[in-house]
């Protein structure tokens, strides 16, 4: 049955007199959410099927960390924590936007994110983390017309080099964000 004829049935049904209604999908669409995991353990867990996979059919696989701290403090002393957390939401949609659709995105903790290159080796990972570095940076618009900037710091590693485990693999990415920040 087509949907025209359901709507002529429809409004036969309700006695001809009515017009016809057609459902119409939602014009805005749902807001962007990025999974949270609390802990380098936990995102670890996580990757375990991404790093079986690697491992049984040698693909790539190469993690980012993404450490984002506000430059400034929120002018409203009581609202300091909504304004970070409104802070890394955006952060986080900036950064989902700007990566593959197969690639996985997570915030780790409070400030920091982990990016799931899949299919991807360290020189990607290098090009990828270059990109974003330039793209993340600037300003977000945080609430009723505030305005932050973050500090953003940004290692990777690429599986197997990087470690064999997914925890492994992170923490290399965040020895990397570390050795590029003192550097």
């Amino acid at each position: 049955m087509n949907s025209s004829s359901s709507t002529a049935t429809a409004a036969s049904a309700a006695g001809g007199t009515q017009e016809p209604t057609i459902a119409r999908p939602p014009r805005h669409a749902p807001a962007l959410t990025i999974p949270r995991v609390d802990s380098v353990g936990e995102f670890g867990l996580m990757i375990t099927r991404q790093l079986t996979q690697c491992r049984r059919y040698g693909g790539k696989l190469a993690v980012m960390w993404l450490e984002a701290e506000p430059v400034e403090e929120a002018a409203d002393p009581e609202g300091v924590y909504d304004a970070q957390a409104s802070l890394m939401t955006a952060v986080g949609r900036r950064l989902r936007s700007r990566v593959r659709g197969t690639d996985a995105v997570l915030q780790v903790g409070e400030g920091s994110f982990a990016v799931l290159l899949n299919d991807a080796g360290a020189p990607e990972a290098e090009l990828v983390r270059q990109r974003l570095h330039q793209a993340l940076g600037g300003s977000y618009g945080v609430g009723e017309g505030m305005i932050m900037h973050v500090r953003l710091q940004i290692g990777a590693a690429a599986f197997p080099d990087g470690g064999t485990k997914g925890a492994d693999l992170a923490q290399s990415a965040r020895d990397d964000l570390r050795v590029r920040a003192e550097g």
